[in-house]
């Protein structure tokens, strides 16, 4: 017997034309941003629903509720579409619109005007919740903040975790000819400082578990990348099993950035 029940492949789908047919009105009108009315009321409900599965089904528990950022709407958005970071930032008022609906309903809200986290309500509509292309669909709880920087899972894991990735870049340059010298433990917002002729460049290093390059900075890394010129993100993915090194410039990690964790001192 076969299911006609929708799956996570069949949201995917759906969802890709929904923000690629945003994208081509918004072309149409000369408009640089995507707003959520450019939509039909029918394909606004659409990406509701897609929303709030997403949101339910891949959050990380917290005290009994639901909590998830808003950021990683953006990371599935920039998946499937395979944009550059300027269109990232034309989806940015899309994703602004669709939280303030789910506000709206009660299916969630924010602690903050411009901060998470999300309580999302549990989700029971038709929809399968759609998917980062070749997630696992494994999700943690656990973030870890250290003299490392931040990372999830426990603080074993995530030290290996780095401390491959940290060796994966540092051959990669050595092989190019470059110098490299570690600096993470003088705190300075990145981990590998790597010269060569005229040239120093700071790398952020950071290793993933999994083939999603989704990783944590801390405040002191972030404005970091955001002051300073020769600051990279290099993610190295599926770091302890198949090692794939991917570099970002400092102008797509900022542009990527939203908050997700923040630490309150009430004493």
């Amino acid at each position: 017997m076969v299911s006609d029940a929708p799956s996570p492949q069949d949201s995917n789908a759906r969802l890709t034309d929904l923000l690629r047919t945003g994208l081509g009105r918004a072309d149409a009108k000369g408009r640089a941003q995507v707003v959520l009315k450019l939509f039909s009321p029918a394909e606004q409900e659409e990406l509701v629903a897609l929303l709030h599965a997403y949101l339910w089904d891949t959050a990380a528990p917290h005290d009994n509720d639901w909590h998830r950022s808003p950021g990683n709407i953006m990371t599935l958005w920039a998946e499937l579409l395979a944009i550059s970071t300027q269109t990232r930032q034309r989806l940015i008022p899309l994703r602004t619109g669709l939280i303030k609906v789910m506000t709206d309903r009660s299916l969630g809200y924010r602690t903050h005007p411009q901060s998470v986290p999300v309580f999302i309500r549990a989700y029971t509509g038709p929809l399968a919740t759609p998917v980062h292309p070749g997630d696992p669909r494994q999700t943690t709880s656990t973030i870890t903040i250290s003299a490392r920087g931040a990372g999830f899972g426990d603080p074993a894991t995530d030290k290996a975790v780095e401390t491959a990735a940290e060796t994966v870049v540092a051959a990669h340059y050595k092989a190019a000819g470059w110098t490299v010298t570690r600096v993470a433990h003088l705190n300075c917002g990145w981990d590998l400082t790597a010269t060569k002729d005229n040239t120093e460049l700071h790398l952020e290093v950071k290793g993933v578990s999994s083939s999603m390059p989704s990783v944590l900075l801390t405040r002191n890394e972030l404005r970091t990348a955001e002051l300073d010129e020769a600051w990279r993100l290099a993610v190295v993915t599926t770091v302890l099993t198949n090692p794939h090194l991917q570099e970002f410039n400092r102008d797509a990690v900022t542009a990527a950035a939203d908050p997700t964790v923040f630490r309150v001192n009430l004493s």
